[in-house]
């Protein structure tokens, strides 16, 4: 017995706590915050209930406010259809608006894949059936100088030479950009 009070007493003295001691605590803590926890929980729940005013039959003087309450209840039915009403026309306007947005980005795509559809042709050209690619320019480029090699071979150098072959040759490709013009906007 004398060494457990001189145990305890140098316990005291070295102001360390006792593990068991610490552990009873903690058990008591944890039973706290669960009963914390659980007085929550009824508070919320008793919150969650409508308020209902107590009922009394009787003012302090003696006078009857029974008919205070039915008008406050009707008062409160009239403002509580009113939001209805609010939140019926809120809730249409928003589907209009919603037909409304959801048209618009239809047709804006339909002129999207137009234009898409469009670009894609530019430079194509139909045979019968068949949608042809072709380049206008290389194309000019092609048959100028097929011209001027056979020129050249046939040796008709004074054709070359004159003014009116390299003029020639400006009109053929000032013809080529214009048929592009009218292809690129057409419909």
């Amino acid at each position: 017995m004398a060494s457990t009070l001189k145990k305890n007493s140098q316990e005291i003295n070295s102001n360390e706590p006792n593990p068991d001691i610490n552990g009873r605590i903690e058990y008591i803590d944890q039973g706290l915050r669960s009963v914390d926890k659980r007085l929550q929980a009824v508070e919320k729940r008793l919150s969650i209930k409508t308020f209902e005013p107590p009922r009394e039959d009787f003012m302090p003087g003696g006078e009857m406010h029974g008919s205070v309450d039915e008008g406050l209840i009707i008062e409160i039915k009239k403002k509580l259809q009113e939001i209805d009403r609010k939140l019926a026309t809120l809730e249409k306007t928003t589907q209009e608006t919603h037909l409304n947005d959801f048209g618009s980005l239809k047709s804006q795509l339909s002129s999207i894949e137009n234009r898409i559809l469009k670009l894609e042709n530019v430079n194509k050209i139909t045979i019968g059936k068949i949608k042809v690619p072709i380049e206008f320019s290389g194309l000019a480029a092609a048959i100028v100088m097929f011209v001027t090699g056979y020129l050249i071979y046939s040796d008709h150098w004074s054709i070359i030479r004159s003014s009116y072959y390299p003029i020639a040759i400006g009109l053929l490709f000032c013809a080529v950009v214009l048929v592009k013009f009218i292809m690129t906007n057409r419909k």
